[in-house]
């Protein structure tokens, strides 16, 4: 149970560091935020893009879910081509939520949301502050770069996948990179798209490109591809790019997502590519899980409820992603006509809608509360 009067301090002021930041507020809780950066993402980088039914429930009772979708843009379905012919277009339909869609928002906007909110209820982010160390893991101590030494009830690292708190308490980090190129490009058009669909661009060789709508004139491409610039073959009516980058991923995970009362949460636990937009909602689910264990004292459970899911979304990824790099025959072959004929059956369908939501995953038994 967290000690009356006692701060919980929250390393990292990304999505996953502030929507843990709300969560223990609404909740009660005293924090503090601090983060090495100076400021939040920048306007003109979308990052994480795809926000989920389930963050959006674990996000609902503080109001900032209402925020969001009065912001953010909805993702209905999606239209596959291949080698630049239409293969098929599947809708989201029949998912046992109240959002049954991907919500579009640019974490530049999400996480300015979550600030706004924190303001509003007094808990400021401290930029350009990190955490250099920390003491005992049972009664924690945290070295702040600033130089002050801060008895914390408990300690969150959500300070991204090169922790500074992981490697302070000296929890493992296990996994494997993978081969290849990621490459994202932010663009604008000059003409109005459809904003609510997705485009799946498929290569018959392996690989392809993806279009996410953030808006009538805004969209993210990613592909497995070594120059951003190739993502924008083809593609029709571009009045400009506002921003890209290319990475490697990584599918590893800490050996362990608590040591005493120090915890882990979001990519200082677990990376994994991007295919299936995972990542960010993976990390505030843990935030939301922690924030309500130590409110309720049950906090020891954390390890037990989230490592099983940590793990199957990382088998996933890892299955998709080999999947659009190096397609098998099989799947070629099936794609144009089984998989639209399938998803016609409505519990097909709705099974791979909720699948696509990542409601197939076990639901967090706290939400609403």
């Amino acid at each position: 149970m967290v000690a009356e009067g006692k701060t919980i301090l929250i390393a990292g002021a990304g999505p996953v560091g502030l929507a843990a930041a709300v969560e223990l507020t609404r909740r009660g809780l005293k924090v503090r935020i601090v983060d090495a950066e100076a400021g939040p993402t920048p306007d003109n980088q979308s990052r994480a893009l795809a926000v989920l039914p389930t963050t959006l429930a674990i996000l609902k009772p503080s109001g900032v879910a209402d925020r969001m979708l009065a912001e953010g843009g909805r993702i209905l379905g999606a239209d596959f081509s291949r080698d630049g012919k239409p293969l098929f277009s599947f809708r989201i339909k029949g998912a046992r939520t109240p959002t049954p869609f991907i919500l579009s928002l640019p974490q530049a906007r999400t996480e300015r949301i979550l600030i706004g909110w924190l303001e509003e209820h007094g808990v400021a982010v401290e930029w350009n502050v990190s955490v250099t160390e920390i003491g005992e893991t049972h009664r924690p101590t945290a070295t702040l770069s600033t130089g002050e030494c801060l008895a914390a009830d408990a300690v969150l690292g959500c300070d991204g996948a090169h922790s500074r708190v992981r490697e302070a308490v000296g929890i493992p980090w296990k996994g494997e990179g993978y081969p290849g190129t990621f490459s994202l490009a932010d663009v604008r058009f000059s003409v109005p798209i459809d904003a609510h669909h997705a485009k799946i661009s498929l290569r018959s060789g392996g690989g392809g490109t993806a279009l996410l709508p953030f808006g009538a004139h805004e969209a993210r491409l990613i592909g497995l591809v070594d120059d951003p610039r190739t993502l924008l073959d083809g593609l029709q009516n571009v009045s400009g790019i506002v921003w890209t980058s290319k990475f490697h991923v990584a599918f590893r995970r800490a050996e362990r997502m608590a040591k005493g009362r120090v915890y882990l949460a979001g990519d200082a636990a677990h990376v994994h590519s991007p295919v299936g937009g995972r990542g960010m909602n993976l990390g505030i689910w843990d935030a939301g899980t922690i924030a309500f264990l130590l409110s309720k004292g049950r906090e020891s459970e954390y390890e037990t409820r989230r490592l099983p899911v940590v793990d199957a979304v990382l088998k996933a990824t890892r299955r998709m992603t080999d999947l659009v790099a190096h397609p098998p025959a099989l799947v070629k072959y099936l794609m144009p006509l089984g998989f639209p004929l399938a998803t016609r059956i409505p519990p097909i369908r709705r099974r791979v809608s909720e699948r696509l939501l990542a409601l197939d995953l076990p639901q967090p038994e706290w939400l609403e509360s």
